[in-house]
């Protein structure tokens, strides 16, 4: 296991973890003492913090009722309102108000999906025909516009969308732009820009390609997830991901170290953005859809949902998602409020949702026969989180849903290393030992930088168990979900510092599920 030196002697990656916790429950303490902003905790007016720290106080920081603004896309039939609970400011539709030639340059331009979460109803996600486009500027201005075409000549597409401003717990005011496009054809390549202003002075980004998903064929998908320690690591993976050509990343929590610390994801966005062997060219973020949930290290911070654009609407907006690609339907779940608070309102409104959402797609299964579910926390692992009551808890809340609907497979993080289960039902009690034999299969895909976790003894549920960091040739690891004909193959990586592609890493696991 790595260590880093504090000048307090030896800090393992887990101590490390502790450690953070209790940083960022000072800070927020701090905060509240003085009046300042604190992080939100969704519907239950808290912030619980990583690894169980006491929850802060949930304040706005601003008297009387929050800004509101509805945002109804062109072409697109859904409409999002940015919920309360964020706190955002400023809020604003495109206009041609002036635009600083420098600090209203596009920064960190990402690709993300918005949309419905109901499936079947109109405006229902759809990573074939949408895409959001969302980026930062250093000061405020109203420019939310996207131009995009088939061809970097000829951008002759253009659509509005709106702006605010974030009021992060820990950092400076952060400016945001997002734009939502709909109406694309599936498996196309766009080229785009993103700014705007007033005629005759915009302001525009450099030009970018991406290609939305396919509708049919072989379709690859990058899993993985808790990057927070080691940036270098993050930017490895994802110049895996570029390697591989997915369709789309999903990454299942713990981007950064502190979801309320803006500077972080100014860095960990940096390192995915530019092309580090080429500033000229672009790595994956605004090159690829990226499609996270939090994890508890994001701490459902208005931090966290302001950087990456996710389906949803309506107060507990991006919590929760899902939507159709290739044979499947993927299914997200921001798991912080299911483990710390399941009674409270947030929470109800998941579960509601999730029993729904899968009985939807239990429905479909003639055109979606595989189901596959991504939250954070480990369900099943050998590691250190395994046995903790909040995960044994949540354990027990969602593995009885996931075998009423049959889910094939469910993708976690939190515990830093890879492992498979064998099937998997609930065992009674459910949030104890499960049965094993037939159901679910459960897998941990985290390894995107965050410091090594060691694997357990074997239990025996466990089918599959490698670590990566000191002792291993590894220092990290990330999966690629292959999806095609009526079959899903997972393949998983042992990231080695001494590759630069997929095929210069090790594949320690390989499973393959047949409908």
């Amino acid at each position: 296991m790595r260590s880093r030196s504090l000048g307090i002697g030896r800090v393992t990656g887990i101590t490390r973890h502790r450690l953070a916790s209790a940083r960022l429950a000072c800070v927020l303490a701090l905060i509240a003492a003085t009046g300042g902003y604190a992080c939100g905790g969704g519907g239950s007016g808290t912030g619980a913090q990583p690894d169980g720290a006491a929850p802060g106080d949930d304040a706005s920081g601003d008297d009387g009722a929050a800004p509101s603004l509805t945002y109804s896309p062109q072409g697109c039939k859904y409409t999002y309102t940015p919920p309360a609970r964020l706190g955002y400011l400023d809020l604003a539709l495109d206009d041609t108000g002036p635009v600083d030639p420098t600090q209203g340059a596009p920064q960190r331009v990402r690709l993300g999906l918005g949309g419905g979460t109901q499936k079947g109803q109109a405006g229902y996600a759809d990573p074939t025909t949408s895409a959001t486009f969302t980026w930062e500027t250093a000061a405020s201005d109203h420019a939310a516009k996207v131009k995009l075409g088939t061809s970097a000549t000829a951008l002759t597409q253009t659509q509005s969308g709106y702006t605010w401003t974030l009021k992060p717990t820990l950092g400076s005011n952060a400016f945001f732009h997002e734009v939502h496009v709909c109406g694309l054809a599936a498996g196309t390549t766009y080229f785009y820009q993103v700014g705007g202003g007033p005629a005759g002075a915009e302001v525009w980004s450099a030009t970018q390609s991406f290609t939305t998903a396919p509708a049919t064929g072989s379709i690859t998908v990058g899993v993985f997830g808790d990057s927070r320690d080691q940036v270098a690591t993050w930017q490895a993976v994802h110049v895996r991901m570029r390697d591989a050509g997915v369709a789309m990343s999903l990454v299942g929590g713990d981007v950064v170290d502190i979801g309320g610390e803006e500077t972080l994801y100014g860095q960990w966005l940096d390192a995915i953005w530019k092309d580090p062997n080429d500033p000229t060219k672009f790595l994956t973020l605004g090159q690829q859809y990226v499609v996270p949930v939090n994890g508890n290290h994001e701490n459902d911070t208005a931090t966290s949902f302001a950087n990456w654009a996710i389906p949803g609407d309506g107060d507990y907006a991006e919590t929760y998602a899902s939507f159709d690609l290739g044979n499947t339907h993927f299914t997200m779940i921001d798991d912080q409020q299911l483990a710390l608070a399941p009674t409270g309102a947030e929470a109800t409104a998941q579960l509601a949702w999730l029993d729904q959402d899968l009985s939807a797609a239990a429905g479909d299964r003639a055109n979606h026969p595989f189901v596959v579910v991504v939250g954070h926390r480990c369900l099943f692992s050998t590691s250190t989180h395994g046995s903790e009551k909040e995960v044994t808890d949540l354990r027990g809340l969602l593995v009885p849903v996931f075998d009423k609907y049959a889910v094939d497979l469910v993708i976690n993080g939190h515990d830093h290393d890879y492992e498979r289960s064998k099937p998997l039902k609930a065992g009674s009690p459910p949030n104890g030992d499960p049965v094993v034999g037939t159901g679910t299969t459960y897998v941990v895909s985290a390894g995107a930088g965050a410091d090594a976790y060691p694997t357990g003894t074997a239990a025996v549920f466990t089918e599959k168990s490698v670590a990566y960091g000191s002792g291993t040739p590894y220092v990290g690891a990330y999966s690629l979900l292959t999806l095609v004909g009526n079959t899903i193959r997972l393949d998983a990586y042992g990231l080695k510092a001494s590759a630069t592609t997929v095929a210069g890493d090790d594949k320690i696991d390989t499973i393959t599920l047949t409908h």
